[in-house]
């Protein structure tokens, strides 16, 4: 993994209260002093930066890593594990439990499984190079596992690991009591929760939802975030926690509503208004997830795959289809210059709509090379106001697919992912 990825953080060891630190990984690494003994939340995503991240611990704190706790399953958090049990028996240090919650060995096989698609999709997400066939030290199984709670004793404190699912189903919160603080783990970004994320499987609003909830009823002093500085006012951590799940809940209520009134998915997107009290709050803007993708996800959890447009019940090959259209149309030039008018009046996500009668068959003659390129050239337009760094990126990757260029290039040449966590 290289730095151009935008869940790389670089941050030096930082104390946010007593005993409790955050080191930079893939996202905030956390480390809590308990006594004789540490606890870490996850290894960093191996290599130079999970090297970096023990020599910056170690200028600091000489005590043994006694867990190694899992934030949760998603690849890189994780992929360092080795590095730090290396690390234990050069110093000849117990090795360390390996603690996450139950879910988490499911979704590790179910990565091994489908290396390929991971990489596909995480290619084009991040912009950001990924192995077709991960290794197998990116899965370090957990040796520690739980169910909804469990307490970590150390000689002067323990820390109460919570179930939090959120983005994952195997999310893990760390609570610790004596410090009120908490680290909320992928629940907690500081931004809209990122529901519903275009390549990700179903993510439940209301049950992210409920994991805020119980979160707020600790009342923390300071709140750690997967991504970005802590919280610590205590107004800020109040609506930090309570408006993202007040939003969550208003949208459930909001497309179930439309729903049952017929409406289609794509209407109930374009209808369904964002009040500001909500989504003008710090803590919803929309610069990872958005209020659109949450909306798809609440829809996926009531509806099937299918769009409702008999065309695509039963769908031809693509490829076909796409012939059969151009086949169809008398002026393919007249595509092209529509297409141009609309994309001269700003009105760029018209004209993909018309450019895709003609985009989406590549057979190489000159229209089709010429509506290509016109689509490359709307989707980088529709990534530069574009909010949300998924859909940025996704709109890139696009472009760079349809004018094969490598996926990323210009970020990797940049060593830059021209986005910044709060």
């Amino acid at each position: 993994m290289d730095t151009s990825n935008i869940l790389m953080v670089k941050q030096a060891l930082a104390c946010h209260a007593d005993g409790v630190y955050t080191l930079g990984g893939q996202g905030n690494s956390v480390v809590v002093d308990l006594g004789a003994t540490l606890l870490l939340v996850d290894a960093g995503p191996g290599g130079g930066i999970t090297d970096a991240m023990i020599a910056q611990l170690r200028a600091s704190l000489d005590k043994p890593v006694a867990y190694i706790v899992y934030s949760h399953g998603h690849m890189g958090y994780n992929n360092g594990v080795r590095q730090w049990l290396a690390e234990a028996a050069r110093r000849g240090d117990p090795t360390p439990q390996l603690v996450a919650h139950a879910n988490l060995p499911a979704r590790y096989r179910r990565y091994r499984e489908t290396g390929g698609l991971q990489a596909y999709t995480n290619v084009r997400q991040f912009r950001s190079d990924y192995p077709a066939t991960p290794p197998a030290h990116w899965f370090q199984m957990p040796t520690l596992t739980y169910q909804d709670r469990l307490a970590l004793t150390g000689t002067e404190r323990h820390v109460v690991l919570m179930h939090a699912p959120s983005e994952t189903d195997d999310g893990t919160a760390v609570w610790i009591p004596d410090a009120r603080t908490l680290y909320g783990s992928n629940a907690f970004i500081k931004t809209c929760p990122n529901v519903g994320s275009p390549y990700r499987i179903y993510r439940d609003p209301m049950r992210w939802a409920q994991t805020l909830e119980r979160f707020a009823e600790l009342a923390p002093a300071v709140l750690i975030p997967e991504f970005g500085k802590p919280v610590t006012d205590a107004a800020e951590i109040h609506e930090a926690l309570t408006v993202p799940a007040r939003a969550l809940r208003y949208l459930r209520r909001e497309v179930v509503a439309r729903m049952n009134a017929g409406m289609s998915e794509n209407d109930i997107i374009n209808d369904v208004p964002l009040p500001d009290e909500l989504f003008g709050s710090r803590f919803m803007k929309p610069t990872y997830g958005c209020a659109a993708y949450i909306m798809h996800d609440i829809w996926r959890s009531e509806n099937g795959w299918w769009n409702r447009n008999p065309t695509d019940l039963h769908p031809a090959a693509p490829a076909k289809a796409a012939a059969a259209v151009r086949r169809a149309l008398a002026n393919p030039e007249r595509v092209l210059a529509r297409t141009r008018e609309l994309q001269a009046a700003g009105e760029l996500q018209l004209a993909l709509h018309v450019i895709d009668l003609l985009a989406s068959d590549d057979d190489g003659d000159p229209v089709s090379k010429q509506a290509r390129e016109l689509k490359a050239a709307l989707c980088e337009g529709r990534a530069q106001p574009m909010t949300s760094v998924v859909s940025r990126h996704l709109y890139l990757s696009a472009a760079d697919e349809l004018l094969d260029r490598p996926v990323g290039a210009a970020e990797r040449a940049r060593g830059d992912a021209g986005y910044a966590w709060q």
